[in-house]
């Protein structure tokens, strides 16, 4: 009886949280002014562009053209920005008040703001070769692990 009164209260919570989560077009439009002065587009095209750098590095030099051309094919088939852009806007919709993403775009576009734009993707880069850096220090700690977790008794 406690469990079926508790399923009754948390979907009565859920359904006054969806409600209270309706997109209006102002809201949404909001958000979409923020992509734009964000420079949301462009960042995910350069994003992407590092990414496949940073895979291809451990391609073999012979087949890393190929590669290269294989990935940017299958990124600018599946995470083109024309393709993502609305379920981004329905992202931020969802994490931040009209209010907030109107100030989060007066943000991008002030001298601040421009300069992060101008500096994510190199940032972006660089914050993944650290990553990359540091699971490549300690990828014999890793695999060990690995093959203790999963080494058959």
């Amino acid at each position: 009886m406690k469990y079926k009164f508790l399923i009754i209260a948390l979907l009565i919570c859920g359904a006054v949280k969806a409600q209270t989560l309706a997109i209006t077009p102002s809201h949404l439009k909001a958000a979409e002014d923020v992509l734009l002065a964000s420079g949301a587009g462009k960042q995910l095209k350069e994003n992407m562009s590092a990414m496949v750098t940073q895979a291809s590095a451990n391609v073999p030099e012979d087949k890393k053209p190929k590669f290269i051309e294989i990935m940017n094919t299958f990124m600018g088939k599946y995470m083109n920005w024309d393709l993502i852009k609305d379920q981004m806007a329905a992202l931020y919709v969802q994490e931040f008040t009209e209010k907030e993403l109107k100030d989060l775009a007066t943000f991008y576009r002030s001298p601040l703001g421009t300069k992060l734009n101008q500096k994510q993707p190199a940032l972006f880069q660089k914050g993944a070769a650290i990553g990359q850096q540091a699971v490549q220090s300690h990828q014999a700690e890793l695999q060990q692990m690995m093959q203790e977790a999963f080494k058959t008794p």
